[in-house]
């Protein structure tokens, strides 16, 4: 029976599980594949699915699955008699002598969901604490610190994939305790989804140690950073970001960035109640309006803000390429000081959009 490892990682941590997994596999003499998740979408057919084992190994974000993956869940063909689990890797911190685990909310049963209603036999779900990388909001860890949390993860990834690959099932109470915790967070999740990753996204600049190389566009998972200009190209961030951290975590520049000062006139300026504004207008001219008016004014405040993102990025991408104005924004923002984070044994490279990779003793 062979394995087939689909995953999504920024900086290495769900790579990392993932050739975990695929290393205890041939260690059993099973074949084991490991293929990123925009590439599956591309190639995976039902035969080579057929009979095998698949597992989805993933980073939560806002308590819940990346839309990438819950997309790429859903474009998977239906593989009734194949076998299926989920690996959600969360943000595992640690304090002095102190290890606090992450919580993956909802994201590993919804993508067991998804795969159960195509007809997948999900046979288990794990959370696994891995290094915190949002480095947009915190420094990254030290590598003694990113390896001990590591070392404390690695055993219980291969409990885990041994006892599938046995044929048996494995859902801990851990994980049903984080599915509660996740329901219960389930319009923090939505907000995420719908609004605040976008947020994110349009946070992102390239400060004046740019030299417009290309190379964060070309590594993007999620090809949703585009180089603007001919004489002197600089990254310009899209909404199909998914805020992985790849961006700024392995450019040697450091010369990418997430800009706090910008982020704070981002959300004041989505903030201006524009739907109750034009809602109030318009009852004001055909009052039956009145009675739904509460009906439309989150759909239109939602619209506003989306376009107004939009606008205002697009204006601070042109703005940002004058020097004085990007020292200003780059001077206001803590991720310059931030240490960067990673897992330690990935480079960029392990990382590039590639060939499926075969998995041999």
């Amino acid at each position: 029976m062979s394995l087939t490892l689909i995953y999504m990682s920024g900086t290495g941590n769900s790579l990392r599980v993932a050739k975990w997994f695929a290393d205890a596999a041939v260690q059993r003499g099973q074949p084991a594949r490991i293929v990123q998740y925009n590439q599956a979408r591309q190639s995976l057919l039902p035969a080579d699915l057929w009979g095998g084992t698949i597992g989805f190994v993933f980073p939560a974000h806002g308590f819940t699955a990346p839309w990438a993956m819950i997309w790429t869940a859903l474009c998977m063909p239906h593989a009734r008699g194949t076998s299926a689990f989920v690996a959600v890797t969360r943000a595992g911190t640690k304090f002095g002598p102190l290890f606090l685990p992450g919580m993956e909310g909802t994201a590993g049963y919804l993508l067991a969901l998804i795969l159960r209603l195509k007809s997948y036999c999900v046979r288990g779900m794990i959370g696994l604490d891995m290094p915190c990388n949002w480095t947009s909001v915190h420094p990254g860890f030290s590598e003694a610190s990113a390896r001990a949390i590591i070392g404390r993860t690695k055993p219980k990834v291969l409990a885990f994939i041994n006892r599938i690959l046995a044929g048996h099932s494995s859902f801990g109470l851990a994980g049903f305790i984080c599915l509660l915790l996740g329901l219960v967070l389930l319009p923090v999740s939505l907000g995420y989804m719908l609004s605040f990753r976008f947020v994110l996204a349009k946070a992102f600049f390239a400060s004046n140690r740019c030299t417009g190389c290309g190379l964060c566009a070309a590594s993007c998972p999620a090809h949703a950073i585009r180089m603007l200009g001919r004489r002197r190209p600089r990254p310009y961030w899209t909404y199909y970001c998914e805020s992985c951290m790849r961006c700024m975590s392995f450019r040697p520049e450091r010369a990418v960035d997430a800009g706090h000062s910008w982020g704070a006139l981002q959300l004041a300026l989505t903030s201006i109640p524009v739907g109750t504004l034009v809602l109030n207008r318009a009852a004001a001219v055909w009052p039956s309006l009145a009675s739904s008016a509460e009906r439309w004014q989150v759909l239109i405040q939602y619209l506003y803000s989306l376009l107004a993102m939009f606008l205002a990025y697009l204006l601070f991408s042109l703005l940002i390429r004058l020097r004085p104005i990007n020292a200003l924004f780059t001077v206001t923002t803590l991720t310059r000081i931030y240490r960067r984070c990673r897992e330690p044994d990935t480079r960029v490279n392990d990382l590039m959009p590639g060939e499926d990779q075969e998995v041999k003793a």
